[in-house]
């Protein structure tokens, strides 16, 4: 076979938090790691966050040397803008039933991209560090399984001239009016930026009022745009993501769920039962940012539930040349400043959050 899936960590129960540490001793070249992340829950009506929120860091290093550093969310996020194919997030908030969250590592433009791909031969003490908190999306979770498999090259023979790596370069708590400015690294051909600004009641741009990239010093500004802007000529290109949740089948019961959409929400909800009291026949639901909240039934019993929308996890993707081609990508190292400059909306809204993650071509 010129291909085959290999487990790299079996099925385990991690416990409650902390962060494990894999070794990547394989001689196969990878072209993608992913991580399956389960958890059960004894009773819960309501999330407190995504489901992937859950791993808040992976890392694969070589000693100091670090190749990825990202969060879940921005990894699922980075996937479906590679792809246009949103990650498995399957959610469940019914008793005793289990969330399931699928978080990929792309090295390629795309999977078996014999260009690119991870060659953890090169490296002296390759090791993927994975961080997480197993009640961060419920607090009654019972039981956690993580288990990361990977798609290597097996008989069919590359030489790859490198991988793309991704790294949260700064994330931040946005002030309104207020300017932060970030240095990019310029070690490496950089192929997209990758942009969160998040709030609990706000869209995913408008938290900040202004995304500027400028090379040494203001002599180039390749761009200067809002977060509006951003979404419209951007992020609306990929269209529109869909998720499916199973509620927790109880009448009575308003819900709140923490989902991947955060813009130009639709939910449609399917019930078990007919209609018996008027006040049931319109069932509301409604929308903040990453939060979709059901309306309390009497009579109905939900049985799920489907919701679409834009830019999944708050995050906006920004293109540095085509994506397909890596001659085309932009080409930092001759500079001796790149910049980005954001500024803060006049009201950034509640608990908001800020942060940029650069995919590199890593040589």
């Amino acid at each position: 076979m010129n291909y085959r899936d290999i487990e790299i960590f079996a099925p385990s129960d991690l416990g409650a938090s902390g962060t494990e540490v894999i070794d990547l001793k394989m001689s196969n070249k990878l072209s993608t790691i992913e991580l399956i992340w389960r958890t059960t829950v004894v009773t819960v009506s309501d999330m407190t966050d995504v489901h992937v929120a859950c791993i808040s860091r992976i890392e694969i290093a070589d000693g100091s040397n670090v190749l990825w550093s990202i969060s879940g969310e921005e990894a699922q996020a980075l996937y479906f803008y590679n792809t246009g194919k949103m990650p498995l997030n399957d959610i469940s908030v019914d008793t005793t039933e289990y969330c399931r969250s699928v978080i990929p590592l792309m090295f390629g433009r795309y999977l078996w991209d014999p260009q690119l791909a991870l060659d953890p031969a090169r490296y002296a003490n390759l090791q993927l560090k994975i961080t997480w908190d197993e009640d961060k999306a419920g607090a009654s979770v019972v039981a956690n399984q993580l288990t990361v498999r990977g798609w290597a090259f097996d008989q069919k023979a590359i030489s790859p001239q490198g991988f793309l790596a991704a790294k949260e370069i700064k994330s931040w708590t946005p002030v309104a009016s207020s300017y932060e400015y970030t240095d990019l690294p310029t070690d490496f051909p950089i192929r997209s930026l990758l942009y969160r600004q998040a709030a609990t009641d706000k869209n995913p741009f408008e938290v900040c009022d202004q995304i500027k990239l400028s090379e040494d010093f203001d002599e180039r500004v390749p761009f200067d745009l809002t977060g509006q802007e951003v979404f419209d000529k951007i992020v609306h290109e990929y269209g529109r993501i869909s998720q499916k949740v199973e509620l927790n089948e109880t009448a009575g019961d308003a819900m709140a769920l923490y989902l991947a959409p955060t813009y130009l929400h639709h939910a449609a909800v399917d019930y078990d039962d007919e209609v018996v009291a008027a006040d049931d026949e319109h069932i509301q639901a409604a929308f903040a940012g990453n939060i979709v909240t059901i309306g309390a039934t009497v009579n109905k019993v939900p049985h799920s539930a489907e919701v679409s929308g834009y830019a999944p996890h708050f995050c906006m993707p920004i293109p540095l040349g085509r994506q397909d081609v890596i001659e085309d990508w932009f080409n930092p190292r001759n500079l001796s400043q790149l910049r980005l400059t954001t500024k803060g909306a006049s009201a950034v809204g509640t608990t908001p959050e800020a942060a940029v993650v650069v995919q590199q071509h890593r040589t």
